[in-house]
């Protein structure tokens, strides 16, 4: 702005390089004894996982839980599992979140130190009332004054930090909220060790001992100095100054200084920062002032911190050594918030919340997979397993301890302007202590009902997370606390809502913009928004999709025996995919395979009175399907680069190796662990084979024949679900080894790709984008048949050129003008899972069995089913050009719909829980299946994968189909995990429930997506500029 005038902040313009200054001791030691209030925090969250696993505390407050936890026989998960014990925890964060809303005005009318010293005073009274404890209602009351005291501290003491501390050191003074409140838990495992021994007082000692970091608190808030931004605002301009040249060391203050007062001046003149946090100008703060408490708690750290001794004593451990383990984890966690306090000024926020997150993600997986499969309901973990999931944990708790522990705090404190900082603050620790108040209500039951497959929860919440990180959180390492508003404004994304409002602030009055703020956001988003995202540009230029016009007409060539062979090649690879879907279900009705892997499954296989539904429902030989898809969504996302950088056939090569390598491992295994290993392979095979091959085809495809040329991916994967099918026909009767015939001829599909891949040639828009135009051009003269290929060369040359330009195609894929391939490219894997077709083929023989059939006639049924499934793709290949893709989704969607409510009615009717199918009910079922994977065959099934790999332009197409796979892994992981669960609770009701989701595609493709028959792959820009509803989007990109 000109003039000097204020911008929303309040700050005029950027002083950061006028800065004078240096590190102080006073202004350590001001930090140091003002993170003593993190103390108070840290000391509960250990205090309380420790008390509530003493024997006396339980028999005096608790004493069903203490009858649970005496009885030997009762489910590990489930024998802490008492609300009232959940409510003594949680009813502290309940009103920790009250009293930080009431913390903003007084810390922001009265100073930091104000609210520091009333959070001090109301803990120490809460530490006192539950030391002296005689019945429960004084207990929670106790409970409740050292929530008040919390929701106080963790309002104010961030505050303090973040603004006494100099910019390039803001980070790691800050963090030590965090330090002290690990340090306040690691103390606090260690005192419970010691008092766990002092019976029957020992719990009154823990409970009692938070009086000392209480009176630490109280002491140091007298004695501290307020803050130089606090002091100003309230109006105390020198002495703020006095203390800022203080701090710094310097009396050349003047440019800091003058921050300040701008901020503070704007500050004064907000009523109501509640009410002006809401604005679109903060909303970026608002946001991450939500949104980083609510994912520090989901990671699942306080369910550790909390519980660590019941966990640990859950898992078989001792006391003594339960609360020896809580000890270990609070002092991993203090040191791995010294290491990210030496390094967060270094490297900023953003790399270590992400390497953080992927460690958790790691940890977390690892953790269930053993619990799921060493621990069981009702077992204990022999040592060795004990000792790893020991430490698994502290892995977690470390990488908690250098990311998302220190900077949940961090981050929240340092964005917002003066004017809303302390309401910004108290929304942060109000929702930090909400979702704390959730989890620590909830987490015992959640721990009892999802078992083992809670840690897969938390899991996933944190790589929602990590992703939420790496797309929009800025990084504000070296940013002024009072020259942040600038850096919000430069953020890709956010920019969009900030400058909005700047822009309308610098042509209307401050009155008027009140007035019409209704409308003009409206407005402005409507015209700004299409500036922004494409600048009119004059002449050829390209449009926001890289072509810059229809060349669809001008198309030379024909079909070639050399591009079918080349797609009947590289098609090859869909056979891996449906080889494993084939054998898996086959593999796991087999009794030589259940005795040595699955002893339980099998015994329940055998049991004549066990419910038809529930005798397979088994989470670990679940997850010896599902592992493989999991491990194929990470390796789609890591295939990305590769196929984008290295080409097409190089992630088909990795691909075909991996999965032979996985093939060899799962023929041979000897344990489970090598078993599950040699899926994890497979499914890396699979992952770059499916990010690979439907690119390959639609890329070599010409654009009238594309639909039926892509589906040989399709066909090749029924083919593969055939012969996986015929094969486990043969093997089951070569005992006890069949198994192992059948999981290793997964080889020679994998083979056939491998060698495939070497031998295939480039896609011309592969070679073209990675610079090699003349050998594109040259194949796409082979496999067109002509020399005159001008005009479909124009057009890759065109896409390839805006794709060299993007750097980063996962975060240009978010933009508005790709929103509609981007909805499409998760939602059509997404709807493909949700027919559930991969329910009944991979546990075809299991489900078919579980009629009642034997097992000679369950495996014949599933090959029959493979062979219906081949028949209807070809058919589908034949028409797909012709009649187009909607009517093939549209028509094979209504008539799955049909045939899941028929039988889900024929069983209902006449399977019950425990009875068989008559042989003429049993012949109808099958052939009803049998229509439903024929109606999937000649639509979801080969459209699901064939539609988004022809709608993105080629700087995102990569991305886009590893987003595509990944979705489709996911939601394959997720059914095949929970599909033989859902059978057991559902029963027959799980047939209506796909049949439920069937509606919705159905519904949705009619509604949203357009008819690519015909369109060329480089021109599918110009389609979403027509559509009805996409127009309002991609039309953002037009000239």
């Amino acid at each position: 702005m000109a003039g000097g005038s204020f911008t929303p902040a309040g700050v005029a313009k950027e002083r950061v390089e006028q800065y004078q200054g240096r590190v102080t001791p006073y202004v350590i030691i001001a930090c140091i004894v003002a993170a003593v209030g993190g103390s108070i925090f840290g000391y509960d969250i250990g205090i309380s996982g420790g008390v509530t696993s003493m024997d006396e505390f339980l028999e005096k407050f608790f004493y069903t839980v203490y009858k649970n936890k005496r009885f030997a026989h009762e489910n590990n998960y489930c024998k802490y599992n008492n609300q009232g014990l959940a409510a003594f925890t949680s009813t502290l964060y309940l009103a920790g979140l009250v009293a930080t809303l009431v913390a903003s005005p007084v810390t922001r009318k009265y100073g930091r130190r104000v609210s520091i010293i009333c959070g001090g005073v109301s803990f120490l009274v809460g530490a006192v009332l539950n030391a002296s404890a005689a019945n429960l209602a004084m207990l929670l009351l106790g409970r409740i004054m050292l929530g008040i005291g919390i929701g106080f501290g963790n309002q104010a003491v961030p505050l303090y930090l973040s603004e006494m501390a100099p910019t390039h050191l803001r980070g790691g003074l800050n963090m030590m909220f965090q330090l002290a409140t690990t340090l306040g838990i690691f103390t606090a495992n260690m005192i419970n060790y010691g008092t766990s021994k002092l019976h029957p007082w020992g719990w009154r000692l823990s409970l009692g001992l938070a009086a000392a970091p209480a009176l630490l608190m109280t002491v140091g808030g007298v004695l501290l100095p307020e803050t130089p931004n606090s002091l100003i605002e309230q109006g105390l301009k020198e002495k703020g100054r006095e203390v800022l040249q203080k701090i710094r060391g310097t009396k050349n203050v003047n440019a800091e200084f003058e921050d300040m007062i701008d901020a503070s001046e704007l500050a004064n003149s907000i009523k109501h920062p509640f009410r002006n946090i809401l604005k679109r100008r903060h909303r970026p703060q608002l946001i991450m002032a939500i949104l980083m408490p609510t994912f520090q708690i989901l990671t699942g750290i306080n369910s550790i911190l909390f519980y660590a001794p019941v966990l640990f004593q859950s898992m078989g451990f001792k006391g003594n050594a339960s609360l020896y383990s809580s000890a270990l984890t609070g002092a991993v966690l203090a040191l791995s918030t010294l290491l990210s306090i030496a390094t967060v000024d270094r490297w900023g926020r953003r790399p270590l919340l992400i390497g953080g997150g992927i460690q958790m993600i790691v940890c977390e997986i690892v953790i269930a997979i053993i619990l799921g499969l060493k621990f069981g309901n009702n077992k204990e973990l022999s040592k060795g397993f004990s000792i790893l999931v020991v430490v698994i944990i502290c892995l977690f708790v470390a990488a908690f301890g250098w990311s998302w522990g220190p900077l949940g705090w961090t981050v929240p404190s340092e964005i917002f302007p003066l004017e809303t900082r302390s309401a910004g603050q108290s929304i942060t620790v109000a929702v930090n202590l909400l979702f704390t108040f959730i989890i620590a209500q909830s987490f015992l039951s959640l721990l009892c009902a999802l078992k083992s497959g809670f840690f897969l929860f938390f899991a996933g919440l944190i790589t929602i997370m990590t992703i939420f990180v790496y797309v929009f959180l800025p990084e504000t390492k070296g940013v002024p606390i009072e020259e942040m508003i600038l850096l919000w404004q430069k953020h890709w994304f956010w920019k969009k809502i900030v400058t909005d409002e700047i822009k309308d602030e610098d042509s209307n009055s401050f009155e008027l913009r009140l007035k019409s703020l209704s409308l003009l956001p409206l407005v402005l988003q409507s015209l700004l928004e299409g500036k922004r995202e494409a600048p009119a540009m004059a002449g050829g230029a390209f449009t926001a999709a890289g072509v810059a016009e229809e060349r669809a007409g001008q198309y030379q060539g024909r079909v070639t025996c050399y591009v079918i062979v080349a797609c009947i090649v590289a098609a090859i690879g869909g056979s891996i995919f449906g080889y494993d879907i084939g054998i898996s279900g086959g593999v796991t009705s087999m009794d030589g395979f259940l005795q040595k892997f699955f002893p339980v499954v099998y015994r329940n296989k055998m049991h004549a009175h066990e419910n038809n539904y529930c005798k397979y429902n088994n989470q670990g030989l679940a997850a010896f399907t599902s592992s493989l898809y999991l491990a194929g969504l990470v390796a789609s996302i890591v295939a990305s680069p590769i196929t984008r950088k290295y080409g097409r056939r190089a992630s088909i090569v990795c691909g075909g190796i991996s999965f032979i390598a996985g093939a060899t491992l799962d023929a041979s295994a000897q344990n489970l662990a090598m078993l599950i290993l040699g899926r994890v392979m497979l499914g890396f095979g699979i992952g770059f084979g499916n990010q690979a091959v439907p690119l390959y085809l639609s890329e070599m495809a010409p654009a009238h024949l594309r639909g039926g040329l892509n589906m040989m991916f399709q066909l090749a994967t029924t083919l593969g679900i055939f012969t996986a099918n015929m094969i486990n026909y043969g093997t089951e009767k070569l005992q006890p080894w069949g198994w192992r015939l059948g999981l290793g001829l997964a080889g020679v599909p994998a083979i056939m790709m491998t060698v495939g891949g070497i031998l295939l040639p480039e896609t011309p828009n592969s070679l073209i984008e990675r610079g090699s135009k003349d050998e594109g051009r040259e194949i796409l003269e082979k496999i067109r048949g002509t020399a005159n290929v001008h005009a479909e060369l124009q057009d890759i040359v065109d896409a390839s050129e805006l794709a060299n330009a993007i750097e980063h195609p996962f975060r240009n894929i978010l933009e508005r003008r790709n929103r509609p391939q981007l909805v499409i490219a998760i939602f059509m894997p997404t709807f493909q899972i949700l027919t559930g077709i991969n329910s009944i083929l991979f546990y075809a023989p299991v489900l078919f069995q579980s009629m009642g059939f034997g097992r000679h006639a369950s495996l014949y049924s599933s090959a029959m089913t493979g062979a219906v499934l081949v028949s209807s793709t070809i058919v589908s290949i034949a028409t797909v050009d012709r009649w187009g893709r909607r009517v093939l989704l549209i028509g094979g969607g209504i008539q799955m719909i049909i045939c899941q409510v028929v039988v889900a009615i024929i069983l209902g009717l006449k399977l019950g829980s425990n009875g068989e199918l008559s042989n003429s009910f049993s012949i109808l079922v099958v052939v009803v299946i049998c229509f439903f994977v024929a109606a999937f065959g000649w639509s979801w099934g080969s459209l699901g994968w064939t539609v988004p790999s022809e709608v993105f332009a080629l700087e995102t197409r990569s991305a886009g189909q590893s987003i595509t796979v990944a979705v489709n892994f996911l939601f394959t992981f997720v059914i095949g995990q929970s599909f033989l669960s859902l059978l057991c609770a559902f029963k027959f009701g799980i047939f209506l429930f796909f049949a439920g989701w069937i509606t919705v595609m159905t519904i949705f493709v009619y509604a949203f997506l357009p008819e690519t028959k015909g369109v060329p792959i480089e021109e599918m820009i110009f389609l979403w500029r027509r559509h009805w509803y996409w127009k309002r989007f991609a039309s953002m990109g037009m000239l």
